[in-house]
């Protein structure tokens, strides 16, 4: 698994979506890629659309497909959507690094939008991180003079790797690694070279510990990317998203969300699968400027669902009559005006430029 052939990519999923996604999306009864019980109609989409039956099939088709992916058994570039995204993070590493100076990242005020200054996909050498006032600088491991740590890496993974070493100003703790793996560190009272030993009692006393710090962003292009840090606390960070991303997350969530009710309803029309463009209804409100399509009276923003003067999409080629779910057959109305327009069609900005008035 995943059976290449019936490979599709999933529009704004995560990374293992377009590995694992069937061809079709289940509908109930065909049987689950694991364990072969048969999937529930019910289900999750995301099981849903892999062809697993529970949250334990779809752990195990994530966990085998990482082992072989690992062996090279599994060929990202020949999966839909996988080549691009691989290029994406390149061109994101060139265009970090370039003409990139050595920084200092701080923690930031108490009342700032987000708590850390980070840039690009990690620090380089001569980079400072501070966080809440503990301080990791980074360095190449032959520019401090550690050839041998350089010939053990060199001699596990490719010629030309180059570890880099993060420093613990207040400890002078040490840790190597490169890109995501963790090769060796060295702390206070440590005798043996190699061990990894990621918590530790400094001289002072306090308790630190080396963590990978994780933040998520998007850069100007709206690509996904993260910053990694290996920095030297004395409290775990939590992985964290910067309001850019949150924002970018719920955009996401919202047009799947109405992606998902489009096509519930066109099975209940018996049509499996329905095409359905990734849309957010917040778009839709705004193009229209918060006016509804039906009685032309404004829409407030505040208010929220349950409330019948809530904002709601209405199809304006009827759902019932296969209105597609594009942005030019969707505009905006209140839910009670929605409800009362039922299964007309119209009245909507694309159909009365073409002459045509719908009646309700």
């Amino acid at each position: 698994m995943p059976d290449l052939a019936r490979t599709r990519e999933v529009a704004g999923d995560s990374y293992w979506s377009p590995i694992l996604a069937a061809a079709e999306r289940a509908t109930g009864g065909e049987p689950c890629r694991v364990c072969a019980e048969p999937i529930s109609a019910k289900a999750h989409w995301s099981f849903r659309d892999r062809h697993v039956c529970s949250d334990r099939c779809n752990s195990t088709l994530k966990r085998r497909t990482k082992t072989r992916i690992g062996r090279g058994e599994i060929d990202l570039a020949s999966i839909p959507g996988m080549g691009t995204r691989a290029a994406a993070k390149e061109e994101q590493r060139a265009r970090f690094g370039q003409e990139r100076q050595p920084s200092v990242f701080r923690t930031r005020a108490a009342d700032a939008d987000f708590p850390y200054e980070f840039y690009g996909l990690g620090p380089i050498p001569g980079d400072v991180v501070e966080r809440h006032g503990s301080i990791t600088t980074y360095a190449t491991a032959t520019s401090v003079g550690a050839d041998w740590l350089v010939d053990l890496v060199r001699a596990n993974s490719e010629d030309d790797v180059e570890p880099i070493l993060a420093i613990h100003e207040q400890t002078g703790a040490l840790l190597a690694y490169t890109g995501r793996t963790l090769w060796w560190t060295s702390v206070p009272g440590q005798e043996h070279p190699l061990v990894q030993q990621q918590s530790f009692q400094g001289d002072d006393g306090r308790r630190w510990v080396w963590q990978n710090e994780l933040i998520r962003d998007v850069d100007q292009n709206g690509t996904t990317y993260d910053w990694e840090a290996w920095v030297c606390v004395a409290e775990r960070i939590p992985p964290l998203w910067t309001p850019a991303y949150t924002a970018r997350s719920e955009k996401q969530r919202r047009s799947t969300r109405a992606r998902n009710s489009y096509q519930a309803r066109m099975r209940g029309y018996g049509v499996l699968n329905a095409d359905a463009t990734q849309v957010d209804p917040q778009d839709i409100y705004e193009r229209d400027q918060w006016t509804c399509q039906v009685c032309r009276k404004a829409i407030n923003p505040a208010v929220e669902w349950p409330d019948p003067w809530s904002a709601t999409l209405d199809h304006i080629k009827p759902v019932s009559l296969a209105g597609e779910h594009v942005p030019e057959n969707l505009q905006a109305a209140h839910w009670v005006c929605n409800i009362r327009k039922g299964d007309a069609w119209g009245p909507g900005e694309a159909h009365t430029k073409a002459g045509v008035r719908g009646t309700f």
